[in-house]
């Protein structure tokens, strides 16, 4: 019983030593978010220009350059609304305002916001409302 309990203290003790290695903190990361997404576009009519917006913020504890692209997909095709780039500090956002306009008759579309240097996207999903 007395080498149970001397074996059970000995693995204790190297759980604590091995627990107190582990580095403490979070993970850095970047947030990227519709910022009004109960009012994004669902239906649109062929060109005529919609809006939205989007926002980034910066959780990687360090200044950081985004770069990012606004495209659409659809009739097989992808098409590219905007590029852009913004710097952000640690902890800091900013929410982005953008247009897009579909030129021509699809049936589904997928706008897409993609942060090139994060490999992070978001997108919705847009139908053509036909008018008659």
């Amino acid at each position: 019983m007395k080498y149970v309990i001397i074996a059970g203290v000995i693995i204790l003790a190297v759980f604590l030593v091995i627990l107190s290695q582990i580095p403490k903190g979070i993970e850095p990361l970047t947030e990227l978010y519709f910022t009004q997404h109960l009012e994004l576009p669902k239906t649109i009519e062929v060109n005529k220009t919609y809006n939205f917006s989007f926002s980034v913020h910066n959780l990687e504890y360090e200044p950081i350059i985004y770069k990012y692209e606004v495209t659409g997909e659809y009739n097989n095709k992808t098409v590219q609304f905007d590029i852009n780039s913004i710097g952000l500090d640690n902890n800091q956002t900013k929410t982005i305002d953008e247009t897009f306009k579909i030129n021509e008759h699809f049936d589904r579309a997928k706008i897409s916001v993609n942060l090139l240097n994060r490999q992070e996207v978001i997108h919705f999903w847009v139908d053509e409302k036909y008018s008659g």
